[in-house]
């Protein structure tokens, strides 16, 4: 595998990369609810060995896994990804293009249970298919093995969102305070005001690469779409609740796969012992702590990349 160096990362992803992938994707929208379409990419490799299904996290996109796309494709296997709605080009309830908003947590794991049953699989056939999940991806992923246990035949959880930092906030103010602002008539309000796009600094990001880091942000600069920074009041109160049924020890009993499961030590978006605890309950789950790296680790470079795709790649074809 050649993995992108930091120096030549937008280059190599401009003149390389995104040609490579273009030729091989597929777009269109996946309608689980009638008037709530789903944007999804499907990504063909030649002579797939498995299909891996992408969920990414809060305020992303799939556009923002183009270099994940591009190593799973060249190590043969197929990809599909979606936009979750109230994200990139999917369904958005709301009329503020930042501020994402869930009705129901649970509408994610229907969006991504229903892609799966309805395209991947029988475009899949006999080939396996894997669950590889970032953040808020995460939870939605951990979810749907634990709802819909032979679904997938695997599941990789990078950073999950299995438990929410709220910055030194204790979980009960940051729950009361949602529920005090959650009237339905204020539900799509954001937690905190937002009114326009705000500038992003590689210091205070999540990624561990600036090139990376970069990369995507000035394709959030030339796309609104792409623009979400917030959430909402009911998204705050909905992702609250998910957290703790995702952990439950009888929701991670249902979980029949394998699992594997990445913890970023340097991690301020999601809480790790909440992590630590879903893998200590989940049997068939592997944890991998990697030291120093924040909460981005496929926006990585050098041998750390190379560790983090190694292991993924490895547990994948055992």
């Amino acid at each position: 595998m050649r993995w992108i160096p930091e120096e030549q990362y937008a280059q190599i992803m401009q003149s390389e990369a995104e040609p490579f992938l273009a030729a091989r994707r597929e777009t269109g929208f996946d309608e689980r609810v009638q008037g709530q379409p789903i944007y999804f990419e499907h990504y063909r490799a030649d002579s797939p060995r498995g299909v891996v299904v992408l969920s990414h996290g809060f305020t992303e996109s799939v556009t923002k896994f183009a270099e994940p796309v591009y190593y799973l494709l060249q190590e043969g296997f197929e990809v599909w990804g979606l936009d979750h709605r109230g994200h990139g080009r999917s369904f958005r309830a709301n009329d503020n293009p930042y501020v994402v908003h869930a009705e129901r947590f649970a509408d994610y794991v229907e969006d991504l249970r229903h892609l799966t049953e309805t395209r991947v699989k029988p475009a899949a056939g006999k080939l396996p298919v894997y669950l590889l999940c970032h953040s808020m991806g995460g939870c939605i992923g951990a979810l749907c093995i634990e709802q819909y246990p032979e679904l997938f035949d695997k599941a990789v959880l990078s950073s999950p969102m299995l438990g929410i930092s709220f910055g030194g906030i204790p979980l009960w103010v940051a729950s009361l305070a949602a529920a005090l602002k959650g009237l339905p008539s204020k539900g799509k309000d954001p937690l905190s005001p937002v009114t326009a796009f705000p500038e992003e600094k590689y210091e205070n990001s999540a990624s561990n690469s600036p090139a990376r880091f970069q990369y995507y942000y000035e394709k959030k600069l030339a796309d609104k779409r792409l623009q979400t920074c917030a959430g909402s009041t009911k998204w705050g109160r909905e992702a609250i609740k998910a957290c703790r049924r995702v952990t439950s020890p009888g929701e991670i009993a249902k979980i029949r796969i394998p699992v594997l499961l990445f913890q970023a030590e340097k991690d301020v978006f999601v809480v790790n012992p909440a992590q630590d605890a879903f893998a200590a309950r989940c049997k068939s789950c592997e944890l991998v702590k990697l030291p120093g790296l924040r909460h981005e680790l496929y926006f990585n470079s050098g041998e750390g990349l190379q560790r983090y795709w190694e292991k993924i790649f490895a547990f994948l074809e055992a």
